[in-house]
């Protein structure tokens, strides 16, 4: 059995690295639609049990996605499918290829265009510890990790699982080529 999970930030921390080109209304409206759009796609994948991870450690990305993992594992997930709010290029295809890649490894990384994570699919979901937010590529990093593992991962690089939103640079590119996020053109 597959679960998805999304993990999210408080609304009020939202995107604070877009501070400065929207207010903190802005903020959250922007990440209140990524968030609405990816758990829409995953249901739209076909997806039966998809969930929001909560920011219940304080902020602590990897502790969210870990506490994620071993609930799902505990209520029986065979599979985790860690989705991050903030892709608003996500389509249903993309979700297809990340299960597809999983026939293949049971890591499947899907690799931001800096080089982060966006999305993770495990078998089983504890199979690897999390190393998101480290100020370094964690892609590689989730990689080293599955390896230390003895799994060779599979990397996904797909442009609607690459192109999150993080800077103001990423906000203007969104607003020029997506007309749901047309509302937010006074700021790019």
């Amino acid at each position: 059995m597959l679960t998805a999970v999304v993990p999210v930030k408080s609304m009020e921390l939202a995107k604070g690295r877009l501070a400065t080109v929207l207010d903190p209304a802005g903020r959250r409206a922007l990440a209140e639609q990524m968030l609405k759009h990816v758990l829409g796609t995953l249901r739209e994948a076909g997806l039966g049990t998809v969930r929001m991870a909560r920011g219940e450690a304080g902020g602590d990305l990897n502790a969210d996605a870990a506490a994620a993992a071993r609930q799902a594992q505990t209520d029986g997930a065979t599979d985790l499918l860690l989705v991050t709010a903030d892709l608003p290029y996500l389509s249903a295809a993309d979700i297809v290829a990340m299960i597809d890649a999983g026939r293949t490894s049971p890591v499947v990384i899907a690799e931001a265009k800096d080089g982060g994570t966006n999305a993770l699919l495990l078998r089983p979901p504890t199979a690897i510890g999390f190393a998101f937010a480290t100020n370094q590529p964690s892609a590689s990093l989730h990689a080293d990790l599955a390896r230390s593992a003895g799994i060779e991962p599979v990397i996904v690089r797909r442009p609607g699982l690459a192109r999150d939103i993080d800077t103001p640079a990423d906000l203007a590119a969104l607003v020029a080529d997506h007309p749901a996020y047309q509302v937010f053109r006074h700021v790019a």
